[in-house]
């Protein structure tokens, strides 16, 4: 029942009560305005937001992490993970995911890993014979309407051509599980070259056969364009690229 707003000519302008009430609401619009955009946007500062696969984390990145923080203590690294799912770069200051990606206007895609293969899995002593024959096989369970491109089991026995007759019941878990499962003796698993180097290397799991397979996905880098000289943001994906290539090249 107030009126706020009167008429002048062809526009409007604010009455008395209307100037007042500006007055004392202008400092809250302010700061709900700031409070909006500082989620839209999170603080950057000396902070990298990562969104990544969790069995990735898991597996390679969180192992090495400490080698990133003795270089550069005055950054925070913060790790979100992101399941099978792509993710929006925009979320982040890095994105890594699993596939294959090219350039665009706005995300330089730059392949982090590689050559990949996949290839069997376990725990030692859980196949001793040097083949699959009464080896439980522990499939990955995939949530439905995500783009994951590791070959499943009859893809990749067919690809080598390995028969696998055995009635034993397999088990099924999900990606960021397989790694576990396989630790504790569940059975054999596919893995990747990245994601089995670390337990190959530290004996936690043995290839039970030799059988790999070759495929054209790897894990991938995708940045935003702005903000890519950033000094933090080049140090860590100095240090990323650095880590992956130690792995490829010299199997550090």
């Amino acid at each position: 029942g107030v009126a706020l707003l009167t008429r002048e000519g062809r526009g409007l302008r604010l009455t008395a009560d209307g100037r007042r009430l500006e007055s004392g609401l202008a400092h809250a619009f302010e700061q709900i305005a700031n409070a909006v955009e500082s989620v839209r946007t999170p603080a950057r500062g000396n902070r990298l937001r990562i969104l990544l696969p969790p069995l990735f984390a898991s597996a390679w990145l969180i192992p090495r992490l400490d080698r990133f923080n003795a270089r550069h203590p005055e950054t925070d690294v913060i790790l979100v993970s992101r399941d099978e799912e792509l993710g929006d770069p925009s979320e982040a200051d890095f994105l890594i995911a699993w596939g294959r990606f090219e350039d665009s206007a706005t995300i330089v895609a730059e392949k982090l890993t590689g050559p990949e293969e996949v290839f069997p899995v376990c725990r030692k002593g859980v196949c001793e014979r040097g083949d699959l024959e009464g080896v439980p096989l522990i499939d990955r369970e995939a949530a439905a309407g995500r783009g994951w491109t590791w070959p499943d089991w009859s893809a990749f026995l067919e690809a080598v051509g390995v028969t696998y007759r055995s009635t034993v019941p397999r088990s099924r878990v999900s990606p960021s599980l397989l790694l576990d499962a396989a630790r504790e003796g569940q059975g054999v698993m596919l893995a990747n070259t990245t994601i089995a180097h670390d337990d190959i290397a530290a004996g936690r799991l043995v290839r039970p056969i030799a059988a790999s397979m070759a495929i054209e996905e790897s894990y991938w880098l995708l940045t935003g364009r702005p903000d890519r000289e950033r000094p933090e943001f080049k140090a860590f994906r100095n240090w990323l690229v650095e880590e992956a290539a130690a792995c490829f090249d010299r199997g550090r």
